[in-house]
């Protein structure tokens, strides 16, 4: 059985990983700083609103500006974790080798 997909060559390239792996921990970073700040900037509103509307204004604001940049904080974070545990470890390696033995058995 020679199916067209498998004949073709995949090559790994460290230096893309690397580089990939080397964005994702800058991107967490400035994840982290914004976070940061933006908690600073919802303080500084919820001391100024001192009303019950400002209580809602409050709840609301953290729900809008803080969840969405927490959740992404973990997912570049898991993305950033993820390439440095696959950099040099082999693991797109043998999963390649096994496909190759697959590959030669059929």
């Amino acid at each position: 059985m020679n199916v067209a997909w498998m004949t073709k060559d995949i090559k790994i390239n460290e230096e893309k990983f690397e580089t990939a792996a080397k964005d994702m921990r800058t991107l967490k970073r400035r994840t982290e700083n914004l976070k940061k700040k933006l908690e600073g900037m919802y303080n500084d509103l919820s001391k100024a609103i001192n009303t019950e509307a400002g209580s809602e204004l409050k709840l609301e604001a953290k729900s809008v500006l803080l969840e969405p940049v927490e959740d992404m904080a973990k997912v570049v974070g898991h993305i950033s974790e993820t390439l440095d545990t696959i950099i040099g470890s082999g693991y797109y390696k043998d999963v390649f080798t096994g496909f190759e033995d697959l590959k030669n058995i059929i």
